[in-house]
């Protein structure tokens, strides 16, 4: 066995079949780029291998990858196509159970493609942009996430559902996203509640911090039992109530 002979890299097939679908000949790709018409055929033949140079002209021009056209790539991504965000989104999801298993020892239950690029998506929002991961949580913190996750995709699927209904009307998805603002936001939230808890188990909270969180917390509670004593009149009639 020669131990200097190099492994031969043919891109025919691949080749021909971007020519095919974009519509394009071999003297297109002459035109537009810096690689013979003798060489570009030898490619074709496969009886060459390319280079470095001619790879990424050639993945620029057919709009798509090095690695598609080298084979180590299933996926084309080519954004003039009809068909890309589908083959983006089966993409993504490939690469997302690979980083979740690889890099975070977490297998994603989730067969459906969207439903694992959403759970990326929240993965990123909730942890990954604080510089955490999976392994940074106990057992128990991962399952509360997971079954948060779940129930998220399950209202964004169905406000999706609800969209492509003939009968869709756009007040009905605003009333829905009125309803989780009121929660967070609205005159009965438990938002402060929350906080205050986490006040003491939070020791990097300046003194600042606690002050302006105390008296937000202050003044909500105060806004909520003003607006629960005119509520409980409005039922008791002229009766006066007492407090």
């Amino acid at each position: 066995m020669n131990n200097n002979m190099e492994l031969k890299i043919v891109i025919g097939d691949k080749l021909q079949h971007l020519l095919k679908i974009n519509g394009l000949k071999i003297v297109h790709l002459v035109k537009y780029s810096n690689i013979s018409e003798t060489t570009l055929q030898d490619y074709l033949d496969n009886v060459r291998s390319p280079t470095l140079e001619d790879l990424v002209q050639l993945a620029e021009l057919l709009n798509t990858s090095i690695d598609y056209i080298m084979g180590t790539s299933d996926f084309i991504l080519d954004t003039w196509d009809c068909d890309f965000l589908g083959e983006f989104i089966q993409y993504s999801s490939v690469k997302i159970k690979e980083h979740f298993e690889d890099r975070q020892n977490l297998k994603v239950p989730y067969g459906v493609n969207l439903d694992t690029v959403l759970f990326g998506l929240l993965t990123y929002s909730s942890l990954s942009r604080s510089g955490r991961s999976f392994e940074d949580l106990s057992e128990d913190e991962i399952n509360v996430k997971k079954e948060a996750f779940t129930e998220i995709m399950s209202i964004f699927n169905s406000c999706i559902t609800i969209s492509n209904q003939d009968c869709f009307d756009i007040k009905e998805l605003r009333a829905l996203n009125r309803n989780i603002i009121d929660y967070l936001f609205g005159d009965f939230s438990f938002v402060y509640e929350r906080v205050l808890k986490g006040l003491d188990n939070n020791p990097e909270t300046t003194e600042g911090d606690r002050i302006q969180l105390l008296k937000a917390a202050i003044n909500q509670n105060m806004e909520s039992s003003q607006m629960a004593l005119k509520l409980l009149r409005g039922l008791s009639g002229s009766e006066e109530v007492r407090y």
